[in-house]
């Protein structure tokens, strides 16, 4: 980053993903960050945070999600979104690139050892910063995606 002061929104599902996504918090310090993630216990404690309901298992809820996460980056304005997945990070992807001209940061989810994610297939084509954690993927997206060394 240009060290300037960014407002970023930190978005990951549960689990791994967001694990993750908080062992990376540090790396934000300095910037506005919040977080776009789902409701549950492992997200209670975050702030500040936009806690969605799970769309993954209800195709009909896949359509309200795309409006809910159109409301949260008008509030929010956020110049740079991060990532390391999952299927939260489609729609919040999507809207921010083609609606709000965000900078997109997507990094591959550690289990991600030698098979691509749907989730980072589905981001990679607009992501201006594409990450993985183990070299065997580089192979597998484009020229693109970088390899800088893996979280674990």
């Amino acid at each position: 980053m240009d060290g300037k002061r960014k407002k970023i929104a930190l978005v990951s599902s549960h689990g791994g993903h967001l694990t993750e996504i908080l062992a990376l918090r540090g790396v934000f310090e300095g910037h506005d960050t919040f977080f776009i993630t789902y409701e549950g216990a492992s997200s209670a404690g975050l702030s500040p945070a936009h806690r969605i309901k799970k769309f993954h298992d209800n195709p009909l809820r896949v359509f309200t999600v795309w409006a809910e996460v159109f409301g949260i980056l008008w509030k929010e304005r956020p110049g740079i979104i991060f990532s390391t997945g999952a299927e939260i990070a489609i729609p919040v992807f999507y809207i921010a690139k083609f609606f709000f001209g965000c900078r997109l940061i997507y990094l591959e989810c550690s289990a991600q050892v030698s098979t691509p994610s749907l989730t980072g297939r589905i981001v990679y084509p607009i992501t201006d910063l594409f990450l993985v954690q183990w070299e065997p993927l580089l192979a597998k997206y484009g020229p693109r995606a970088l390899y800088r060394g893996g979280l674990i």
